[in-house]
């Protein structure tokens, strides 16, 4: 009854079409699938989420100066480096000689990062020493002879945290600049020191400093203030850059970061022909206890901020792990490869 034979040629291009279709649908899951697939720690700089982007300080009339130029996300190429401290942190904190630690890495010859917990956050104590020197620097570009003003130190402060680092202090009856008290505040990290300063300091202009950072601004009797690493290393790359300070101003910062006497974290076991500007902080309760170390480090053709913050509840071990930390970073970036890198983008 539907005896009706169908053409030949007929068979042959519905063949065709089937074929055809079939292929470009097998082709269209498969590129879907790969871009499933793809691994987390390729370098996505190519992504439109991972562009290249700018970041200006703020409160300026007619300009903008540049803070930082990098991408949104992190470097792949820092991703082995990331993997290998984030289960270093791990395995100390298991251990029970951690019980919260974060790494902020930069290099600062192309402005790739990584970062290590980047949520946690941390009392940053004496670390506010740093942004406290740059308001008065900031302050003295208008107020020429500010630096060289001296002030009677009469006695010790009273209700200051105890420091289990401390170096040299203030001695009652002497007269001091306040080039003096920087040095004491920084390479010593005295708070005698930085008592005197933080009572002369212009509060504007230090608020000024974070508002133009677009940093939360601390409240200087409020001890629950704290700060990611990321957060703190934006004042190292502000003193790096030279965006905020003049270029002198700047370069006198970062020199007296670099005479630090605290040795017991990111120098205790890299070269000591290495220069490192760097300022530590120490905080406790009572209870638990924090250990910061944030800086720059000054490898040849490769330079790189690091900020390594920790708590736990003894100060040798926090001391170790950064020291650790700060170790495993300057084996790779010290590394030829790295270095050829940060060449090439000169």
């Amino acid at each position: 009854m539907f005896s009706r034979k169908i053409p030949v040629y007929y068979l042959i291009i519905c063949i065709v079409v089937f074929s055809g279709a079939s292929y470009l649908i097998s082709s269209m899951l498969l590129k879907k699938n790969r871009s499933e697939e793809a691994p987390a720690s390729a370098d996505m700089a190519t992504t439109p989420d991972c562009a290249p982007g700018v970041t200006r300080l703020t409160g300026f009339n007619h300009i903008g100066p540049i803070a930082n130029a990098a991408k949104d996300c992190e470097a792949g190429s820092l991703m082995p480096l990331k993997m290998n401290i984030a289960s270093y942190i791990e395995r100390e904190q298991q251990a029970g000689n951690a019980i919260q630690a974060s790494v902020y890495l930069r290099r600062l010859a192309d402005e790739s990062w990584m970062n290590v917990n980047p949520n946690d956050v941390f009392h940053p104590a004496s670390l506010l020493k740093v942004p406290q020197l740059i308001a008065y620097l900031k302050k003295a570009e208008s107020e020429p002879g500010l630096l060289e003003k001296k002030f009677l130190f009469e006695k010790p402060h009273q209700d200051m945290p105890n420091q289990y680092y401390s170096a040299r202090t203030l001695q009652p009856g002497h007269s001091y600049t306040i080039k003096e008290l920087f040095h004491f505040m920084i390479v010593y990290s005295d708070n005698n020191a930085n008592m005197e300063l933080v009572t002369r300091m212009d509060m504007n202009v230090f608020e000024g400093t974070f508002k133009a950072m677009k940093l939360t601004i601390p409240n200087m009797h409020d001890y629950s203030y704290q700060v990611s690493t990321r957060d703190y290393s934006k004042f190292l790359e502000l003193l790096f850059n030279a965006s905020y300070l003049s270029i002198d101003a700047s370069e006198y910062a970062t020199e007296l970061l670099a005479e630090s006497t605290f040795k017991e974290g990111l120098v205790k076991k890299i070269p000591k022909n290495i220069a490192v500007a760097h300022k530590m902080g120490e905080w406790g309760d009572g209870n638990t206890v924090e250990l910061h170390d944030c800086g720059i480090v000054y490898v040849d053709k490769n330079p790189y901020i690091i900020s390594v913050m920790t708590r736990g509840r003894d100060m040798a071990r926090l001391s170790d792990i950064i020291a650790n930390i700060s170790s495993m970073a300057y084996d790779v970036m010290s590394t030829p490869a790295f270095a050829t890198q940060a060449t090439a983008q000169r």
